[in-house]
């Protein structure tokens, strides 16, 4: 039986909160010791346990401006949220593939099982722009107006004006950081810009996943997917 893509993309995001909730642990130890302070132990027994994770990663005033400049100039937690968007790039990469997967398959039954698969193993993704070209002329889903609701903190570098441009970022991100050993134009200094594109690409399949499943498997559009369909409209897109 074939996995589902939004089943391994569960799976993959269930490892990035673990390097997530690692990195907070990290973190607070990090910055008790920038403040001279004793480690909040409750705090850490409350990620370890319950899966929560700390202010750190989400608003701006955890940090003192001294502290953030400090992070920045010395990058404590650069290369583990460098690693976190590599690993967010791989889970939404994994989604994207397999997603084309059932989609093809779905709107091929009762094709030649053969014909389909080889099809499907021809296929190659090597850059977001692919995915782009072929869920457009596959499937007349055009990625670039699928736009999800989404906001950062203050004081974060990821701040994308729209979903289709936290996906390049994110994807230039991970290249440079798999090619050329850090992000160039993305900085990471705190935990908040690693985990708000991880966040973005968990609400952004979330999305992705219930609004074309509800197109391409029961003909339903919903009030995501109009608006969607307004926007590529809108924009001269045929779909």
């Amino acid at each position: 039986m074939m996995i589902r893509a939004i089943d391994k993309f569960h799976e993959l995001d269930k490892g990035v909160m673990g390097v997530v909730r690692a990195a907070d642990v990290y973190a607070l130890h990090v910055i008790a010791k920038i403040r001279n302070q004793k480690i909040d132990m409750d705090v850490i027994n409350s990620i370890l346990s319950e899966n929560k994770i700390s202010g750190l990663n989400l608003v701006s005033y955890a940090y003192t401006k001294n502290e953030l400049k400090q992070l920045e100039e010395k990058g404590h937690f650069t290369e583990i949220g460098q690693q976190i968007i590599v690993a967010t790039h791989t889970a939404l990469e994994s989604y994207l593939i397999l997603k084309f997967r059932e989609y093809y398959r779905h709107l091929t039954l009762g094709n030649n099982e053969g014909i389909v698969e080889e099809t499907l193993s021809r296929l190659n993704f090597r850059c977001l722009n692919d995915f782009k070209d072929a869920y457009k002329k596959f499937f007349k889903i055009h990625i670039p107006s699928f736009d999800v609701s989404y906001h950062s903190s203050d004081g974060c570098n990821f701040e994308p004006e729209n979903s289709w441009e936290a996906l390049i970022l994110i994807y230039k991100a991970r290249n440079d950081i798999v090619h050329k050993g850090v992000s160039l134009d993305y900085k990471v200094s705190t935990l908040m810009d690693s985990w708000y594109p991880f966040d973005f690409v968990r609400r952004w399949v979330s999305g992705f996943d219930a609004n074309f499943d509800s197109h391409i498997y029961q003909n339903r559009e919903t009030r995501l997917y109009r608006e969607y369909k307004e926007r590529a409209i809108s924009n001269g897109i045929s779909i």
